[in-house]
């Protein structure tokens, strides 16, 4: 009885589990509002109550899809706020981890650039909470590195979206350059994952560095 009991909760689990993969490729490829419960529940092994037992509507389905992809972004933001690292170290991880994340989660920046398109029209107050905890340590970071004199003043919003949104396409653009480039551009190659990345990250520091004096001119 108690082994059943295990198998049962397990198998809950698995097809849970199974029921957010499949969604995250069906809301990568359609959007939200491209996307059916059908095909969701075609692709998870799964028949349509199971989907409603365990997240209740698509929205709550798709809720759980952006938190889950947020996940490890997130455990590292909390990561980075317990540690005595520089703030300009806690950028370049954040941002590398970002990175990492958009190669490993590849459905992420393909949403996210979709909402972007759609306006954020399917994005709830839950989730969009959960994004805005990235901006938030963000500015947070920033107002530290002004403290100590490391960094200048910046608006931390558009500091964000100059990494993050050059950093998003690069990662949803690879059939395009691949297409493209060797046709408009022969010899020339694309960049490189690590390439964008290192490029973002000078760009980072550039913005963030304190103005230096101009040379005082002196009279002879």
């Amino acid at each position: 009885m108690v082994s059943q009991r295990i198998a049962s909760v397990e198998e809950t689990g698995s097809s849970r589990e199974s029921i957010l993969d499949s969604a995250t490729e069906v809301f990568m490829e359609s959007g939200f509002s491209g996307a059916r419960v059908d095909e969701i529940a075609r692709r998870a092994k799964a028949n349509k109550a199971m989907i409603y037992y365990h997240f209740g509507s698509k929205q709550d389905l798709y809720r759980a899809v952006l938190l889950r992809l947020f996940g490890d972004v997130l455990a590292e933001i909390s990561r980075l706020q317990a540690t005595e690292a520089p703030p300009r170290e806690k950028l370049q991880a954040l941002y590398t981890r970002i990175a990492a994340h958009f190669e490993a989660k590849r459905a992420l920046p393909h949403i996210m650039l979709r909402e972007i398109l759609a306006g954020g029209k399917s994005i709830d107050a839950e989730a969009s909470r959960t994004l805005f905890v990235i901006v938030s340590f963000v500015a947070e970071t920033i107002r530290e590195g002004v403290r100590t004199g490391e960094f200048r003043e910046v608006d931390p919003l558009l500091l964000h979206m100059s990494v993050l949104a050059p950093l998003m396409v690069h990662h949803v653009g690879d059939s395009f350059r691949e297409r493209i480039l060797p046709r408009e551009m022969p010899g020339v190659a694309a960049p490189r994952n690590g390439e964008m990345l290192q490029h973002l990250l000078t760009a980072l520091d550039r913005s963030l560095a304190p103005a230096t004096p101009a040379p005082s001119s002196s009279r002879s």
